[in-house]
């Protein structure tokens, strides 16, 4: 690290956004940051984005078989994606509720 930096201020940042930015992570790791991508674009993602694989990390966990729609309001995703990641559920050859009711009201099964 330049000697130079260690006296860098956040009233010396030459745009509001380094000024967040510096506010956020330190004027040091600022600096360190300019050091690694400076001179160059850098795309930063959502927080949202960074956590999307610990995310569906958990939601694999936690799926059940059967939790697909406790699972999508608990992490803000759709059943939809949830059964994306797990799959449809039950193991083949055990019956669902819905197997079940299908049976008992002449449904799909009836």
């Amino acid at each position: 690290m330049s000697e130079l930096s260690k006296d860098l201020t956040l009233e010396m940042l030459s745009s509001e956004l380094y000024t967040q930015i510096a506010e956020a992570i330190g004027t040091e790791n600022f600096y360190k940051l300019a050091e690694v991508v400076g001179g160059t674009t850098v795309y930063i993602p959502k927080p949202e984005s960074l956590v999307r694989p610990v995310r569906d990390a958990r939601i694999k966990e936690e799926f059940n078989g059967y939790n697909h729609t406790l699972l999508a309001r608990k992490y803000g995703v759709t059943e939809r994606w949830v059964r994306q990641l797990c799959g449809d559920g039950h193991p083949e050859g055990q019956l669902s509720l819905e197997d079940v009711a299908g049976d008992v009201w002449g449904g799909k099964n009836g």
